[in-house]
């Protein structure tokens, strides 16, 4: 692979029940020209960033770095990787802690990733279970979507991020589709996407556990990725407002404007989804509140 280094950084908020496995699962599909894996544990207040450090050393894991924060917010993480941790490697791959990977996908991906033009700085790792396989590889192929389980960065992109600048705002929800609207627009946040700023491989990506009707926890998970997600798309409509350079660092003040105006802009809801995302508001206000 001509000595292609590449990074990994892995978001993790209290997964101490699946990062062994996710950690592994990266041990088992990297080569030796990873240059650095970061598990960026944020806000954790389970055994986490233990298992993660015992991991390490059973495996002899030495590229391996546990990071804490204190915010447990993914798009903060996300941000301090990108402006503080990442350094000059031709590639960088981000990951979820929930997740496995194909074998060798890693440097499978970042090969094909760094063969592309110099357009192309997203690769996405493909689906490769799921109930709504078909729907989200389509995503993929057809309208150029990657997902936070697993997709690779060009270095040049990430200087683009640093140069505009470009940060998540913290608390920001369904974060995949402002980082697929970020790097299909260069950072612009048009309607339109550009061509071919984007790639993937057959048969390369991840797969995960499917969420359970009969579990408690995996029902609570889906309720919250419905309103994560709706709740986003209003959020949106008040970010497409503004340049990303002028987004505000912190999510709370478009929440309150959203609570300000609720029932006009959650009218296009059913009553089941509009409860859903107030409650999910309320909380993410009450919580703001808290720590002001």
């Amino acid at each position: 692979m001509n000595e292609l280094r590449y990074n990994i950084v892995m978001f993790a908020y209290n997964e101490q029940d699946n990062i062994e496995s996710s950690i592994t699962s990266v041990f088992n599909s990297t080569d030796e020209y990873l240059h650095r894996f970061y598990v960026i544990a944020n806000g954790c207040s389970d055994n986490t960033v233990r298992v993660a450090n015992e991991v390490k050393q059973k495996l002899h894991f030495d590229q391996l770095t546990v990071h804490e924060i204190e915010l447990g917010d993914k798009c903060n993480a996300w941000n301090t990787y990108v402006h503080d941790l990442a350094d000059e490697v031709a590639v960088h791959f981000f990951v979820d802690a929930d997740v496995r990977f194909s074998l060798n996908c890693f440097p499978k991906m970042a090969e094909s990733l760094h063969a592309t033009p110099k357009q192309t700085v997203i690769i996405a790792g493909m689906p490769l279970s799921g109930r709504n396989l078909d729907f989200y590889r389509s995503l993929v192929i057809e309208r150029s979507c990657f997902f936070g389980n697993l997709y690779g960065m060009k270095w040049s992109f990430i200087q683009r991020i640093r140069e505009k600048p470009f940060y998540l705002p913290v608390g920001l929800n369904w974060i995949d589709s402002f980082l697929t609207k970020a790097a299909n627009t260069d950072l612009a946040f048009g309607k339109k996407n550009l061509p071919d700023r984007t790639t993937w491989l057959e048969g390369v990506g991840y797969d995960f556990e499917k969420l359970s009707v009969f579990k408690i926890s995996d029902i609570r998970l889906y309720i919250n990725r419905i309103a994560r997600y709706d709740l986003g798309k209003i959020q949106e409509i008040f970010l497409d407002r503004l340049p990303c350079e002028e987004w505000p660092r912190e999510i709370t003040p478009i929440n309150e404007q959203i609570d300000d105006d609720f029932d006009e802009l959650t009218i296009h809801l059913g009553p089941i989804k509009k409860r859903m995302v107030r409650k999910r508001l309320t909380r993410l206000l009450d919580k703001a509140r808290k720590s002001a």
